[in-house]
């Protein structure tokens, strides 16, 4: 007979409609409160009043802090898989535009929902299963591009390229705005060398530039 007190640690799956909305008000309150307040300030009792729940509701779904942190990490992994799942469509793309586009898309959300970014870099909330999803999408939008390639090298290739996505975002909040803007540029250049290198494809060439009469006027640079 299973043991009632290893059932308990785990959260509890709403089966109805009016469970399913409590859920959500609940994320939505922790969400606002890690966000706001920080993991380790934010309390079960705060997360329960401001979803306007009794602390009992919120215990009979989420049993301690940590669950319904993985949860709402699991909600972000699973919304930013999305949007990376989004670029297999243009696979046409070289590995320097690929560099450009999983920063850019890491960066923006971590902007959009300063809550994963706070609760990724919580030790004690565990991230095997948010991040194995994560790390799935990578590797598969990167079978898109190397097809052939033997799946054992084309997970270390994505594992190394999540590894170099995280530093260019974590790295470029250490700094100013204007300075972490050109980190990030510089470490997507080196990301899609990387990629260039490994996958065996090369990034389509430039379009030549056009003839004009007399001196070039400055171009600002793109981003």
């Amino acid at each position: 007979m299973t043991d009632p007190h290893v059932l308990s640690r785990y959260p509890k799956i709403p089966t109805q409609e009016r469970g399913e909305k409590r859920v959500t008000d609940l994320l939505a309150a922790a969400e606002q409160l890690f966000a706001s307040a920080g993991y380790e300030a934010t309390t079960m009792n705060a997360i329960a009043s401001l979803a306007g729940s009794s602390i009992g509701s919120l215990y009979q779904f989420f049993p301690n802090k940590e669950s319904l942190a993985n949860a709402l990490l699991l909600e972000y992994m699973n919304e930013l898989s999305g949007q990376i799942a989004d670029l297999k469509a243009a696979c046409l793309i070289g590995p320097q535009v690929l560099g450009q586009k999983l920063v850019g898309i890491v960066f923006n959300y971590g902007v959009e929902h300063p809550a994963c970014r706070v609760l990724a870099e919580v030790p004690s909330v565990q991230k095997t299963e948010s991040f194995g999803v994560y790390f799935a999408s990578v590797r598969d939008l990167l079978s898109a591009f190397a097809p052939s390639m033997k799946a054992a090298e084309l997970s270390s290739i994505a594992l190394v390229t999540l590894l170099m996505v995280r530093a260019a975002v974590h790295g470029s909040r250490l700094v100013d705005a204007k300075t972490g803007a050109a980190l990030r540029h510089e470490m997507q250049q080196a990301i899609g060398t990387y990629l260039e290198e490994r996958l065996k494809i090369a990034s389509p060439a430039p379009s030549k530039p056009v003839t004009r009469q007399g001196p070039l006027s400055p171009v600002g640079e793109g981003f």
